[in-house]
């Protein structure tokens, strides 16, 4: 009963968190294309760099307290508070030397501009600690239903207010804006959910215990975040804030088609990963079940933007980003990795195998380092190429802690996608031919979407693929569930 409770929950958390991944993306995307017109690539780069530099500090905040409470079985109110209180006070310490620093980074960067922008921006490490807890029991409870309307209602306010700005000629605060203001709405929001209010209680004893688990999670995100921000900071620096525009343009398209489903997927399964974590072969089973189903949803989606990159820029972009085709083309191949990548990981992280994860950085990190160093020299896409073969890499170093600790090695991994590759590939192939027709640049994107979607699902057919018969039953089984039908799949 229990084992059904929980399974119950996960497939009701997996349709929340994939509703609010499409959704709050979908408005994203719609505000980023809109705000894309309106505003030139240089400013996109400006608050790229910023963000990066918030994003990094800001992992001082967090401590890897979310994480750690998320894991811990019998989490209380002194647990929260206490966490809440010291999360609080750091963002305040962090932030103070933020603004101090703000200048120093312009100037590192030779982009004057920054130092605003950083100082302002950074105000959202501060408003970003009074949900923490909040977010903390969301996650808990896998209660993601409240995530979907926060992120729906901060996407859409936000990003009306940070159109409003561009149209009338704000510039680069209207993407400031922006970004203060989801974060600021979603905390409301997530507030008016969830009736949990902090106390003056702090207990140094808890604050130690997490801490001891924290740190060690916050040392693997602040580690994976510096590297991963690493190629941002080089090309900011040897290159113009456009070129990191491009970048980042050309990076977004892809990562919104990969973390919409596995974002999603492994957010429900982190926790759950926490309640299984002593059954290995339970948790094997979830693991597959995350990898074969990623794979299967995504793979087709970033093959097939790669065919059709080039005029699907043009349409929504305008000709100003077109730099950015080759750099969306490759990430959408480096996209592909990421996948059985993070489910290793998420797995890892669920039965608190923290050490492992640490190490692993150690036979990573070096190799990101010299492919930067080989490639900085080049060009940026030659960095973004070098990031795709240490996608690669890491592919391999992640999936081998779990051939001991859950019998799933590399090759059973990639012997399980292999049929969605395949078939994706097909379709990849098919879509890119397409765009040799010459006809209006709408009607071609919509022809090659169209076919490409019905090729893919006609193929999933005929072949009897596994994964596609189990993500058919889900959705038929979930949809039965909410309209009250009784369901005859069995679901696995």
């Amino acid at each position: 009963m229990e084992k059904e409770k929980l399974k119950n929950k996960t497939i009701s958390g997996l349709f929340w968190q994939f509703c609010q991944k499409v959704f709050g993306q979908l408005v994203g995307f719609v505000v980023s294309v809109v705000l894309a017109r309106l505003l030139m690539p240089e400013e996109f780069g400006i608050v790229a760099l910023a963000g990066m530099f918030t994003v990094l500090t800001g992992i001082f905040i967090d401590c890897g307290f979310g994480t750690a409470l998320v894991q811990k079985k019998n989490a209380d109110e002194i647990d929260y508070n206490t966490i809440f209180w010291t999360q609080f006070v750091f963002s305040i310490v962090v932030y103070l030397i933020v603004f101090a620093l703000a200048p120093w980074f312009a100037t590192l960067f030779h982009t004057p501009r920054l130092s605003p922008v950083v100082r302002v921006l950074g105000l959202g490490m501060i408003l970003g600690t009074i949900g923490g807890i909040q977010g903390v029991i969301v996650t808990r409870k896998m209660a993601f239903k409240t995530y979907f309307y926060a992120t729906m209602i901060g996407s859409i306010v936000s990003g009306g207010i940070g159109i409003f700005m561009a149209y009338h000629g704000w510039g680069v605060w209207a993407l400031v804006a922006q970004n203060l203001l989801s974060g600021i709405i979603n905390t409301i929001t997530v507030y008016a959910h969830v009736r949990w209010l902090p106390h003056f209680v702090f207990s140094m004893v808890r604050f130690k215990a997490l801490f001891n688990i924290g740190s060690k999670f916050m040392l693997s995100s602040l580690i994976g975040t510096a590297f991963y921000q690493l190629r941002g900071y080089v090309i900011g620096m040897k290159y113009m804030p456009v070129d990191l525009a491009y970048y980042n343009r050309g990076e977004g398209l892809p990562q919104i088609a990969t973390r919409n489903i596995d974002s999603s997927i492994n957010t429900v399964l982190f926790p759950v990963f926490s309640k299984i974590q002593d059954d290995k072969l339970a948790v094997k089973s979830a693991v597959r079940r995350s990898i074969k189903t990623s794979t299967y949803l995504i793979f087709p989606m970033l093959l097939g933007l790669a065919a059709i990159a080039e005029p699907l820029v043009n349409i929504l972009y305008t000709e100003k980003w077109m730099p950015c085709v080759p750099f969306m083309q490759v990430f959408c191949i480096s996209e592909c990795f990421t996948i059985l990548n993070t489910a290793n990981l998420q797995a890892l992280r669920g039965m608190g195998e923290v050490n492992t994860i640490l190490k692993l950085e150690l036979y990573k990190k070096p190799v990101m380092i010299a492919i930067i160093v080989i490639t900085m020299f080049i060009s940026p896409l030659a960095i973004a190429v070098g990031m795709c073969l240490y996608g690669i890499y890491t592919m391999f170093v992640n999936a081998f802690p779990n051939r001991k600790f859950i019998s799933y090695h590399i090759k059973e991994q990639l012997k399980d996608i292999s049929e969605n590759a395949c078939l994706a590939t097909c379709m990849a192939v098919l879509v890119y031919g397409l765009g040799y027709i010459k006809i209006n640049l709408y009607l071609l994107v919509s022809i090659q979407i169209i076919m490409g979607g019905i090729l893919y699902i006609s193929l999933s057919e005929l072949f009897h693929l596994e994964s596609w018969s189990y993500v058919k039953g889900n959705i038929v089984s979930y949809y039965n569930r909410i309209f009250r039908f009784p369901s005859k799949t069995n679901l696995i």
